[in-house]
């Protein structure tokens, strides 16, 4: 029963997040990471992280049969952080079946314990950033093997079955502790926790080493793989300053990161305690001095509680085992190994374990069989209350705007959060809202490369095409490494019709990045411009052999075959775009045009009538089925449609000509000669529409009676 109240509770919980969408690392570890679409290509997939490949291959096996359903990548985080709940539950209930605690009055009620501190975990809200953020499966996974090798282990220990039964145990324990260790750098903490479990729960006699027992050799086996795994996999470059996130007027060094991680603790255990004002990106404060009254006060409040867990050892051994488990599994990313970002929710995913084991310790202590329903109450009041948190939390993150304002609202003087709202913003194309938050961001801190490339692109959407090329100059300045900024400036003085400029940017850009297939596909375009076919052509082959699925170079590089009448080459080209996106209207478009000069009208009428079922917004698709139609001696459907066109574009005085004609062929001369004259007041210099308006006063005038 209590199995099922957990994953009930735990479903319910989480039964909002499904259509929550990608989010901020989504984009780059999942999204945008061309390394995880085949599953076939494992070693690709599996050298795409080289500390994370576990994690990164469970990301592809989702690609494989969801792509980017954003609903079953929900589904297996969800299954995951369920998993890890009955794994918590049968850690608990192994624990208080353990030698030291089993015949304690306490272990008499293991079940219910087992239960409640599983129950705070499924619940609490502070895991959603494990849960709901997709790519944090990384956290959730990673606690997933970490807490089944640990029960593998202690089921072995406490196992009165045979040699081989244990034996199976404890290969299994290891193969899931490699796996943990391979899914994120956690995991090294591991082995610790294994000698913590031995020394709190399992051992009764006095610690001595018997280099007979098989047991110790394993331990040392594991310890002396983990001696030779980390200076293998890592370098001493691992301690290197960086700059923090939100903080760039100061590098953090190890020392500033620890000094920072004493007061992060403290929040991390306040959150654990009163679980609100949950967020993404926290600004806080970067920490330069032991004597610093918050450090110093952190520094006091953490020494205490590892003294407290070093005199309840004997008395209270699982408060003391839970407030150590805390600090081990924090360890890796609350030491001196300095992390950019210096404070993160689901840091806490792991570690939350020991603080749950504790508040239930504490509870049946205070409380003890006398006031049992007392403690269960307060129980159900705290997981009634971290259940409701967390669906709430769930809300925020249900797309890009609602979670970046709820990040504005709480670190309102934080440049990356307001970038990240206006790319939100950007994405929607309200592209003044998305300059207003850039232009903020600036101001605070005028030296983010980023903003200045991504308000450069909006100024592009506006057409504001100076101010563009001014914000790229500038991200350039700071930092000439920037890729993105020389291609994005390249397509501007590219519509400005100043081509070796343009050339010139996409040039560097492919220098910078020899895989950007959007520079070569651009810089084609140029070339196409110019002239240089073989060089336009040689380009847009190289950024289709980069991407082959880009549909939009495919077509473009049918444009270049066009261009060069190679018709059936640029057929073909249009056809596999349009087979890749069959809601490509551009390429429908293309591909019509082609037929229309080939003289197949009916495969041309078939592009253009298909471009206009899929936009119907389309002036090019409505106008070229038009002149189709018009040459078929379908005058009434030319006319309809070209008045699609001038609807949709009032200023299109090919439109209003057009039209004109037909109707003069139908002999409606006096709509004929309103849309020449319409047309030359959009263009006073269109010659074609004087000599047709006159041609068709005169008719007039014979039509009109003496």
């Amino acid at each position: 029963m209590g199995i099922f109240i957990i994953l009930l509770l735990g479903i319910i919980i989480y039964s909002n997040s499904f259509q929550c969408s990608f989010q901020f690392d989504d984009l780059y570890q999942i999204i945008n990471n061309v390394k995880i679409r085949n599953l076939a290509d494992f070693s690709t997939i599996w050298n795409s992280s080289p500390n994370r490949p576990v994690a990164f291959l469970s990301f592809a096996i989702n690609y494989h049969f969801n792509q980017f359903d954003v609903r079953y990548w929900h589904l297996v985080n969800l299954a995951i952080h369920l998993i890890n709940a009955l794994l918590v539950w049968w850690l608990t209930l192994l624990i208080f079946s353990s030698p030291v605690i089993k015949d304690q009055k306490i272990a008499t009620h293991k079940k219910l314990l087992a239960f409640a501190t599983a129950l705070l975990f499924v619940s609490h809200p502070l895991a959603t950033q494990s849960v709901t953020y997709i790519v944090q499966r990384m956290t959730s996974l990673v606690a997933l093997f970490y807490l089944f090798s640990l029960v593998l282990y202690v089921k072995a220990r406490l196992s009165e079955k045979g040699m081989i039964v244990r034996i199976l145990l404890f290969a299994g324990s290891f193969i899931s502790a490699m796996l943990a260790m391979r899914t994120k750098e956690n995991a090294f903490t591991l082995p610790f926790v294994l000698l913590l479990v031995e020394f709190f729960f399992i051992r009764i006699r006095k610690l001595s080493i018997n280099f007979r027992d098989y047991r110790v050799i394993l331990l040392i086996l594991v310890f002396l793989g983990i001696i030779l795994i980390i200076p293998l996999r890592y370098s001493l470059s691992i301690f290197k300053p960086i700059i923090p996130a939100g903080h760039p007027e100061s590098a953090l060094t190890p020392y500033y990161y620890f000094l920072t991680q004493l007061s992060v603790i403290v929040k991390y255990l306040q959150l654990l305690f009163l679980p609100v004002n949950l967020n993404l990106d926290y600004d806080f404060p970067v920490s330069t001095s032991f004597f610093q009254i918050r450090t110093l006060l952190s520094f006091l409040f953490l020494a205490s509680l590892i003294t407290v867990a070093v005199f309840l050892f004997k008395k209270q051994r699982i408060i003391s085992f839970g407030i150590f488990w805390f600090f081990i599994t924090l360890s890796v990313e609350s030491s001196i190994i300095p992390i950019n970002d210096v404070i993160v929710e689901h840091r806490t995913y792991l570690p939350s374990i020991g603080f749950f084991l504790v508040i239930i310790a504490a509870l049946y202590f205070l409380f003890g069989d006398k006031y049992k329903w007392g403690a269960m109450g307060i129980l159900f009041i705290m997981a009634g209350s971290c259940s409701y948190l967390a669906y709430e939390r769930n809300k925020v993150w249900k797309d890009d705007l609602s979670l970046w304002n709820d990040v504005v609202s709480k670190s309102p003087g934080k440049p990356r959060a307001i970038t990240n709202r206006g790319l939100a913003y950007a994405n929607r194309e309200q592209w003044d809202m998305a300059i207003e938050d850039y232009s903020r961001s600036l101001q605070i801190d005028p030296s983010f490369p980023i903003t200045l490339i991504s308000r450069g692109f909006a100024y592009k959407k506006l057409e504001l095409f100076d101010k563009a090329i001014a914000d790229y100059t500038k991200a350039i300045e700071i930092d000439p490494r920037y890729s993105t900024a020389y291609s994005n400036r390249g397509i501007c003085y590219f519509t400005l019709g100043e081509r070796e400029k343009a050339i010139d940017d996409f040039t560097r850009a492919i220098e910078l990045d020899a895989g950007n297939a959007d520079a070569y596909s651009d810089r084609s375009a140029s070339f196409l411009q110019t002239g240089q076919l073989d060089k336009a052509i040689a380009d847009i082959n190289t950024a289709i052999s980069l991407h082959p699925d880009n549909y939009t170079a495919i077509s473009n590089r049918g444009a270049i075959y066009d261009k060069l009448n190679q018709t059936d080459k640029a057929i073909a080209d249009y056809s596999r775009a349009i087979e890749i996106n069959p809601d490509f209207v551009k390429g429908y478009v293309n591909r019509g045009s082609v037929y229309l000069k080939s003289g197949v009208s009916d495969k041309a009428l078939a592009d253009y009538s298909k471009a206009i079922e899929i936009d119907p917004k389309n002036t090019e698709a409505w106008f070229h089925r038009g002149v189709i139609y018009s040459n078929l001696g379908q005058r009434d459907k030319a006319i309809a449609d070209y008045t699609h066109v001038i609807e949709l574009d009032p200023d299109n005085a090919l439109g209003y000509y057009n039209r004109g004609l037909n109707y003069g062929k139908m002999g409606k001369m006096e709509l004929a000669i309103d849309d020449f004259t319409n047309a030359l007041k959009i263009d006073p210099d269109f010659t074609a529409a004087v000599n047709n308006r006159e041609v068709a006063y005169q008719k007039l005038k014979l039509q009109k009676p003496k």
